[in-house]
């Protein structure tokens, strides 16, 4: 071999090692990306949510609401506007005994995930048993425009599950 054939030879293999290093050094760089921020007014949004929920204030939830919410539950399209929306669940949400509260919840950018959980204790004129009459759904809030656009609620079912996802043996 050549002198020069070996001399190439070292520097390609350097320039290789040169140039995997860099490309390891971008895709380290690339997962370090922070994710991208809420949407302007979004966790505002979320607050008054929360707020609305617990001091049970239908007025103020409406006007978080596009008038053309579309509001799914559990996949089906039950509502098409904000007052079809509030001619159905307005009732419960302001009725007489029942609670509600939305737990902690997450957020992504256009996105409001909450427990939504709610109780009836108006049937029983006392406390309720232990674990009961509590139902709750999981409720992802779309957000544009700094309204909510689209609710979609998936409703909870009997079966408490565990944190390892196994039915829970109370």
């Amino acid at each position: 071999m050549s002198e020069g054939h070996v001399f190439s030879e070292v520097i390609m293999k350097r320039l290789v090692i040169a140039l995997s290093g860099i490309a390891l050094s971008f895709s380290a760089a690339a997962a370090q990306v922070p994710p991208p921020p809420p949407l302007p007014g979004q966790n505002d949004l979320g607050r008054a949510l929360v707020a609305d929920f617990a001091h049970k204030d239908l007025a103020a939830y409406a006007a978080l609401l596009s008038n053309n919410v579309l509001v799914y539950d559990d996949g089906i399209l039950v509502a098409h506007s904000r007052d079809e929306w509030m001619r159905r669940f307005g009732p419960e949400l302001s009725a007489e005994g029942v609670t509600f509260r939305l737990s902690p919840g997450y957020s992504s950018t256009g996105r409001l995930l909450f427990i939504e959980y709610f109780n009836s204790m108006a049937s029983w004129g006392k406390e309720p048993p232990r674990d009961c009459c509590w139902g709750y759904s999981a409720v992802a809030y779309d957000i544009s425009g700094g309204k909510v656009v689209k609710i979609q609620r998936l409703n909870g079912g009997a079966s408490r599950l565990n944190e390892q996802g196994s039915p829970d043996s109370d």
